[in-house]
């Protein structure tokens, strides 16, 4: 700061000096017009005098009012002295060293003004809306708040969890149609439900290198994509709707249906698929002779009526004999089991397969063209064959139950001679 800036600014605290004096004179004769006061104030003087002057007699020392220091313990005298005392380098440090105001400073107070003053003007209504509908302390009368300073209870902790979840629970997306890979197994499509969609989900569509082509099973390929072949997924459906007819029909004639799957993580399904339609299944490893070979190693039978219920009924060393086959078999991988394809043609038992594009189709008897190789594939593929086969084993428990309505039996009771002979008669 130049000289001229400083005398400039001596003028102004000269002039605030003046306005100052001048405040001080006409508070001074404001108060000498009142007699009341002056006395006041003269009787307080003489009161300080005296006791000035007790404490000075018993101590022997003078009493005298300190005077007032500045901060080189000058005595102060006034404003303009000090200033008019000070060099240019003083003057500068005592200018520097105030603050400067900050930016927008006054419109950031004003806004944060205003915000107060809107919550304040709108605490009732708030106040209400908390104890209506977002508070749920209203229903704990009986809680015991805790201390500001101290942590929350239980309660409390689990009353803002409650809380929260009611305000926040809504918020976020809503996740539909999601793959939950057990709903192909316990809740399966049927086959009006199937779509290509859902195939194309589970993988059906995709097929092996084209270095592994089969040419038998040109009719079913769509095109190549980046060394693969693409399975027609119209044919797959197509040709699937006739699998599943043809083991509805064997369900509802009460033949056996028996499901084949070697590869880990078809046990399940198959599982489940031979439950719904009271048939066998074979997991894992396919024992070669099971079928043409199978009175080398003979079980014990039993004979059931339509409705798959022991008749108790004791068997001929011929049908103790007889050989007992499936009448359909359900292979998920025909490239794995070889032995049991020949050994079903050997005994003339019709065969469904999974048939991927590296498979002869004509190995089987019923042809489905997909992804042999997913095992997401194969359990949607077996699930709705299993579905079908229940429904031709639900249709047959229902002939049976109106069969025998018709001859008056109960549903649970058994097919036997004796009771034949006794409604008959």
């Amino acid at each position: 700061m130049s000289l001229n800036s400083a005398r400039g600014q001596l003028r102004l605290l000269s002039r605030s000096a003046c306005r100052f004096n001048s405040t001080v004179s006409t508070t001074a004769s404001k108060t000498t017009d009142s007699p009341e006061t002056s006395n006041v104030n003269v009787e307080g003087n003489q009161e300080q005098q005296q006791e000035e002057a007790t404490l000075e007699a018993s101590t022997g020392i003078a009493t005298s009012r300190a005077p007032t220091l500045d901060a080189y313990n000058q005595p102060l005298d006034g404003p303009l002295e000090q200033i008019a005392q000070m060099s240019e380098r003083q003057f500068n440090e005592i200018l520097n060293s105030v603050p400067d105001p900050t930016l927008n400073r006054d419109e950031i107070v004003s806004e944060r003004f205003q915000k107060l003053l809107n919550l304040y003007g709108n605490k009732d209504k708030l106040k209400r809306q908390f104890t209506s509908t977002s508070s749920l302390l209203s229903r704990f009368p009986n809680l015991l708040p805790s201390d500001s300073l101290s942590p929350y209870t239980k309660a409390e902790l689990t009353i803002r969890q409650r809380h929260h979840q009611q305000i926040m629970g809504d918020l976020g997306s809503k996740i539909v149609n999601v793959y939950q890979p057990h709903k192909l197994i316990t809740n399966p499509p049927s086959i009006n439900q199937l779509t290509a969609e859902k195939l194309m989900a589970s993988g059906a569509h995709l097929g092996r290198s084209t270095e592994l082509f089969n040419q038998n099973f040109q009719p079913f390929v769509y095109g190549k994509y980046k060394g693969l072949h693409i399975i027609d997924l119209d044919k797959t459906i197509s040709y699937l709707k006739s699998a599943c007819k043809v083991i509805q029909q064997v369900a509802e004639n009460g033949g056996i249906i028996l499901f084949l799957g070697l590869k880990v993580g078809q046990l399940r399904s198959i599982k489940e698929a031979a439950k719904n339609c009271n048939g066998y299944y074979v997991a894992r490893k396919w024992i070669p002779g099971t079928i043409t070979n199978a009175l080398e190693n003979p079980k014990p039978r039993h004979e059931v009526d339509m409705q798959d219920l022991e008749t108790h009924r004791e068997l001929s060393s011929d049908e103790s004999n007889q050989t007992i086959k499936p009448d359909l078999i359900v292979i998920l991988n025909p490239e794995l089991a070889a032995v049991a394809i020949k050994e079903a043609s050997q005994a003339r038992i019709p065969t469904i397969g999974i048939t991927d594009t590296n498979v002869d189709p004509n190995l089987v008897t019923y042809p489905i063209p997909a992804n042999s190789s997913s095992n997401r594939t194969t359990n949607l593929i077996t699930g709705v064959l299993g579905k079908s086969a229940q429904l031709g084993l639900n249709r047959r428990l229902q002939k049976v139950s109106e069969y025998k309505a018709t001859l008056g039996m109960e549903p649970n009771e058994v097919f036997s001679e004796e009771n034949l002979a006794s409604k008959e008669n």
